[in-house]
């Protein structure tokens, strides 16, 4: 094959240029996103019952609806929290379950169970989860100046101009919005005259109904024609309302009057009671949240929404646009982050060759192989439908060691049968068929050691399919570089010179000079001091067994955040206005210089969005999401929110946590590391408010810092049916009364300019004492009685919500500890909740999720290595010859482990990975180094073939360490997600090439010697 390749180099060469055109044309066309795209195995159900309160909710509905909704299949975790008149189920599935046809049983089982519940009840919304339903942007759009009376016209702009432009977009699938105000027509009847004249609220009301009745059309034929015939007889405006007539008897009998509406009530159209509201930097604003089709380069649709934006600052200079949230601000500091450190890494790399080779061309060989390699990788993926991201990335700053070192192994081979007096087609010809097999093998445990990251279950697992592939196909596509292309380029560019002068031998560096140097002292050293230097090993073994028990097991890295998200319940029951207020006095504190480009926008109660399931709000709760410049502002500010709200308002419970992206909605980072479970022995009901009192307090005195359940205040009003019987007063009367008096009369829909706004017969806000106090009810014998006396009124403390998993419902406590310290305080939380004995408790959390996380990488490393093992095997058709590639892993191993415990860091699933790599890279050089001795030391002595296999193998060795090492070294002094998740990955591959070359120069040549010095024949 080489020789046929070597007789037509103009044919390999056009071959390369065209599959790197298709490269380069393919490079534009790959997608472009900060993780690969995975499907999150999630559906949520969400309830809503505006009437009932959080336990009647939870009794009646989500308990019924829950044990339905278990019999999904593939269902591995149910969470439900239930609050006032909303509740939220989460379903979570196996990974590598069918979400569609999940969705589709879902919905099938909440079909069956609707006979069941109250009819008037909307049936629960059943949405999917996904990465792509987290929006791209958050566009903020406030007015000008200082905010004087109603958002209606803002929000009735936004909902009809801003969001239509939008989506008309096609990079744009949806527009999802909050902060909108809603009209309302609310009608206050002049309770005195009403009175006065004998008549109650009612006969307004019906007067109302019977004049926005929608009569429907009639067909009538005129001839040979036809036509439709409207009815109309509906309200579309405000004086429509007030023109209304009524027909009423004075009290005097003096005969029938015609009055209309505007007489006895005033009409007037307004904004809806707040139930939340959007605030941007302090002032109130529109939320538009955009969601981008799921095949849409991020970065070229924040090009299409900066031009847009640019137009309507033009088109409304009384409007100000601002975007928050920003994701393709992480993607391109990543993504800018892992394509500059493959850069440096591959210059650093370019110019280290020189100090190896005394030789300007084979430097220039290896510089075009590199490009060569890299752009044909990228049409791989391409066809492989892998998207540029920073594990696929990361994958390839891996590979590019891997591809110099085949190209210097190659060369190297080629100019030593030069050496020997070959002629330069034969050295390119055999030089490249020796090593081809060993090359061969080396990519094949390579990619072997990766394979097994398919298998890893979960998110996880999905996430590193892509690494593995793009590792896979850099060091395939390296091999088929160093089989075709390498052998044709060196004869092209050495052919003159042979047909000159021939084989000119090179001068060593005065590099190579030292390492030899270095090398031959230090192995005489290990060869003097046997017993010694094996005492070491063993050592350097142990040692990694303490370093393995002190090291942080975690599920992903801790990474830096710069949005933080804090999440507040003020525990008391506030008004959305009281609680607008509160917030506005934080934001103040916080942000007390206009200059220092604080953005805070602030989710204040309940959220109009329909996708974001993380902003089912009650009135009295908040979302605070600030963006910051550094993680220590990051930190510096969530202080100081816990210190003004411990100062201020020391009832309000707080969670902090990032701003959602793709990377937070697939790991969850922000889950307490520790949950406990509490559950009453009792079933049917939750722990009361007393008992939990009394754990929480035995908690605290243990030492162990949690806060309790929010709790709220209801209120109850008992209609007193004796009284109602007495005085003759019709039930549905004093509810009408009580709606009314609190806003919540509704008598239909004006339907004006294509929507419906709609009518409330009402009264003037006054405090609710008030309102009961001035309340009255007319009886059946025209008596007019006062409400207070027939209702009784009382006031109850309650949860604030309810939680409820797959078995049962249960109140969480949430502790946020270190690692190590998890074990012993889950023993003695347990231990503390149990002296109750009508209490048992049930940990979940982020610590359980984590550990999982690193014993299923620990089995998929031993996999890894058992699977390497085999293959070495079959190569070296011997059992004993892989045991000493595998001790080299396990030094390796040890070397990884030591610079993350001094680097403090942790074992996640990124250094896991890491060491995963590890493998493939020191079986790389070990496998190599055995063949060399193999075929070495049936020539001469055991001791001289050990020696001139080290030597024939360090320049390569020396490159392949410094190359790797160079293209990992820029990631430690990075910033971004992308730098930040692989740091831990280059802190193991760094620490475990540094011992497992010293491994492999010293223990490698030393056990050899052990094991074949009584031999002097082939293994």
């Amino acid at each position: 094959m080489v020789r046929f390749l070597l007789h037509r180099p103009i044919a390999v060469l056009i071959t390369t240029i065209a599959l790197m055109a298709l490269g380069l044309v393919t490079f534009n066309q790959i997608p472009v996103s900060l993780l690969p795209d995975i499907a999150i195995p999630e559906i949520t159900v969400q309830v809503s019952y505006p009437n009932a309160s959080a336990r009647e909710l939870q009794k009646n509905l989500i308990k019924p609806l829950r044990n339905q909704l278990q019999q999904v299949n593939h269902l591995s975790d149910l969470e439900a929290e239930t609050q006032d008149g909303l509740a939220v189920i989460k379903l979570r599935f196996d990974f590598g379950t069918n979400i569609n046809l999940a969705y589709i049983e879902t919905n099938e089982k909440i079909d069956g169970i609707m006979g069941q519940l109250p009819r008037e009840i909307e049936r629960p919304k059943v949405i999917k989860a996904g990465a792509g339903d987290i929006p791209v942007f958050n566009l903020n759009v406030t007015e000008k100046g200082q905010q004087n009376g109603s958002a209606l016209p803002l929000s009735e702009f936004c909902e009809n101009v801003l969001r239509r432009r939008i989506e008309q977009m096609k990079e744009v699938a949806l527009v999802d919005m909050t902060g909108l105000s809603k009209p309302e027509v609310i009608i206050i009847p002049d309770r005195p005259k009403l009175q006065s004249l004998g008549i109650t609220e009612q006969i307004l009301t019906q007067a109302l109904q019977k004049n926005n009745i929608e009569l429907g059309n009639l067909l009538v034929k005129d001839g040979q024609y036809q036509y439709n015939i409207r009815f109309a007889s509906t309200l579309k405006t405000q004086t429509d309302i007030e023109n209304i007539y009524l027909k009423i008897g004075g009290i005097q009998k003096e005969g029938e009057r015609v009055l209309q509406l505007k007489d006895l009530a005033k009409v007037s159209i307004q904004e809806q009671k707040l139930r939340g509201l959007y605030t941007f930097n302090g002032k109130r604003a529109i939320c538009l949240s955009i969601i981008k089709q799921s095949d849409t380069q991020l970065l070229k649709l924040k090009k299409e929404l900066n031009t847009q934006i640019n137009h309507f600052k033009e088109d409304y200079p009384q409007l100000e646009f601002s975007i928050t949230q920003d994701q393709t601000e992480l993607l391109d500091l990543s993504i800018n982050n892992l394509i500059g450190n493959i850069l440096f890494g591959g210059l650093c790399t370019f110019v280290m060759i020189f100090f190896f080779m005394n030789d300007l061309k084979t430097p220039i060989l290896i510089g075009i192989v590199i490009p060569v390699s890299l752009v044909i990788t990228f049409l791989c993926f391409y066809l492989f439908h892998i998207s540029i991201n920073i594990v696929s990335l990361a994958g390839l700053v891996l590979g590019i060691g891997e591809i110099i070192d085949s190209a210097i192994i190659v060369i190297e081979n080629i100019e030593q049968y030069r050496e020997e007096g070959h002629p330069l087609d034969k050295a390119c010809i055999d030089g490249t068929q020796e090593v081809i097999i060993p090359l061969f093998t080396s990519i094949l445990t390579n990619s072997a050691v990766f394979l097994p990251l398919i298998f890893i279950s979960g998110i996880a697992g999905a996430l590193f399919f892509d690494q593995a592939i793009a590792v896979s196909l850099s060091l395939g596509i390296s091999l088929l570089c160093s089989y075709t292309l390498i052998p044709v380029l060196y004869r092209l560019f050495y052919l003159k010179e042979e047909r000159l002068k021939g084989f000119v031998p090179k001068k060593i560096t005065w590099l190579m000079r030292q390492s030899e140097r270095v090398y031959d002292s230090l192995l005489g050293l290990v060869f003097r001091q046997k017993i010694l230097m094996l005492a070491f090993f063993i050592f350097l073994i142990i040692i990694a067994i303490p370093v393995f028990k002190n090291l942080e097991k975690r599920g992903m890295p801790i990474i830096s955040r710069t949005e933080l998200e804090a999440k507040i319940d003020w525990n008391e029951a506030i008004t959305i206005e009281e609680n607008n207020r509160r917030v506005n006095q934080i934001i103040s504190q916080l942000a007390p210089n206009p200059h220092n480009n604080l953005m805070i926008s602030a989710f204040v109660g309940q959220q109009q969005f329909l996708l974001n399931r993380e902003l089912q709000q009650n009135f009295n709760e908040s979302l605070l999401s600030i963006k910051v410049k550094t993680n220590q502002e990051f930190e510096q500010t969530k202080q100081q929110i816990k210190d003004l709200l411990k100062t201020q308002y020391p009832n309000a419970l707080t969670s902090f946590g990032a701003a959602k992206n793709v990377f937070e909605a697939l790991f969850n980072t922000s889950d307490a590391p520790l949950q406990a479970r509490i559950v009453s022995n009792n079933k049917a009901e939750v722990p009361d408010i007393q008992t939990i009192t009394e754990v929480s307090h035995r908690l605290h005195q243990q030492g162990f810092t949690t806060s309790l359940p929010a709790q709220q205040s209801r209120i109850y009003i008992q209609i007193l049916s004796e009284k109602i019987l007495y005085y003759n007063v019709d039930y549905e009367r004093i509810v009408e009364v009580l709606k009314t008096i609190f806003n919540e009369n509704n008598l239909g829909n004006l339907q004006a300019e294509q929507k419906y706004i709609p009518i409330l017969l009402g009264s003037t806000a006054q405090p609710f004492d008030t309102l009961l106090q001035n309340a009255t009810v007319l009886s059946n014998k025209g008596q007019i009685l006062p409400l207070k006396e027939l209702i009784h009124v009382t006031k109850q403390q309650d949860y604030k919500s309810f939680f409820s998993g797959k078995n049962g419902d249960f109140i969480p406590f949430d502790f946020y500890l270190a690692s190590p310290q998890i074990p012993k305080a889950q023993n003695d939380i347990q231990k503390t909740i149990i002296k109750n004995p009508h209490l048992s408790v049930s940990f979940t959390g982020g610590y359980f999720r984590n550990i999982g996380f690193v014993k299923e990488l620990g089995i998929i490393i031993l996999v890894a290595i058992a699977l390497l093992y085999f293959i070495l095997a079959a190569q070296f058709e011997s059992l004993v010859q892989p045991l000493i590639v595998m001790l080299t892993i396990a030094f390796g191993l040890t070397g990884a482990m030591v610079l993350l415990f001094l680097a403090g860091n942790s074992i996640n699933i990124m250094s896991a990975i890491g060491m995963i790599v590890l493998i493939g890279i020191l079986d790389n050089d070990s496998i190599l180094k055995i063949d060399t001795m193999n075929r070495s030391k049936d020539s001469m002595s055991l001791i001289d073939a050990i020696k001139l296999s080290g030597k024939r193998r360090l320049k390569s060795q020396l490159m392949t360490f410094l190359t790797t090492i160079l293209g990992l070294l820029p990631v430690l002094f990075s910033s971004g997600l992308g730098a930040e998740l692989q740091k831990p990955l280059a802190l193991s591959v760094i620490g475990g090439m540094c011992l497992g070359l010293f491994i492999s120069l010293s223990f490698i040549p030393l056990i050899y010697w052990f094991i074949y010095r009584l031999k002097n024949h082939s293994p």
